[in-house]
């Protein structure tokens, strides 16, 4: 399923959007509300608040139909039923994902959009769920030694380093690129030769100086990244000092022709 964002701004339109059970969202994009047909539209608020915007989220709505509202105009509107109404709206400045997806929707001035970068559609796919609202920073941090303290039921993490995503997906991209695949440096693993559509586009992205060894922020170039898969990249990191790529290769292909 895929997901697109329908952006009211209270400020623009004159009122506030009130959850009703029911989408109704108009645009002049004919074409991407047609891809929304069967598809998850979630409907962003924006509140002014002196020089800032309140961003909210509204509800999920699954598409239903687009129809001609003014034939003069090219307008039209896309309809369709509630998957999940939030009385009252979730805040979103707060939440961790939320710059992507502003970043994405180029503040929102795009009005209907499609949702593409990963960390929101999952984030977006847990609230439809049901489910308390996602963050990335629970994620599990393979550069880093393990830092917690442990109990009788829970292990609490202290410690986590900044990332920069869009260099990950740049490496990526790069290498789609140069090479047509993801193939892990390693041992050759392609998660989309092997899981088919369900491996598109995946991949672990290593970081071949841990950020664990810097004690400042630090510049990452693309050369310094290596495309693994899961396997390789955690028991590159079982040892101390952590295994190079060329190191780890020699092992994995001992002894094959």
């Amino acid at each position: 399923m895929e997901h697109f964002v329908a952006y009211h701004s209270a400020q623009r339109m004159g009122y506030e959007f009130k959850p009703t059970g029911k989408l109704r969202f108009l645009s002049r994009k004919l074409g991407l509300l047609k891809k929304a047909i069967g598809n998850t539209v979630w409907v962003v608020q924006g509140i002014p608040e002196g020089k800032k915007t309140t961003f909210s989220l509204c509800g999920a709505y699954v598409a239903d139909l687009v129809d001609v509202e003014d034939p003069s105009s090219n307008l039209y509107v896309i309809s369709g039923h509630s998957v999940r109404d939030f009385v009252p709206p979730m805040p979103l400045n707060g939440l961790d994902w939320f710059p992507a997806l502003l970043k994405s929707q180029s503040n929102f001035s795009l009005g209907f959009n499609r949702v593409s970068d990963g960390i929101v559609v999952q984030a977006l796919s847990t609230l439809q769920a049901g489910d308390k609202p996602f963050s990335p920073a629970v994620l599990p941090d393979i550069d880093l030694p393990p830092a917690g303290t442990e109990g009788a039921t829970h292990l609490v993490s202290h410690l986590r380093r900044e990332r920069n995503r869009a260099i990950v997906e740049a490496k990526k991209a790069a290498t789609l690129s140069a090479k047509g695949h993801l193939c892990c440096e390693v041992c050759g693993f392609d998660f989309f030769f092997f899981f088919s559509d369900l491996g598109t586009g995946f991949c672990e992205v290593h970081h071949l100086m841990p950020l664990s060894a810097a004690t400042e922020s630090i510049t990452t170039t693309l050369d310094a990244l290596a495309i693994l898969c899961s396997n390789c990249h955690r028991i590159i990191h079982r040892s101390t000092p952590m295994l190079s790529v060329e190191e780890l290769s020699k092992v994995v292909n001992r002894g094959r022709p």
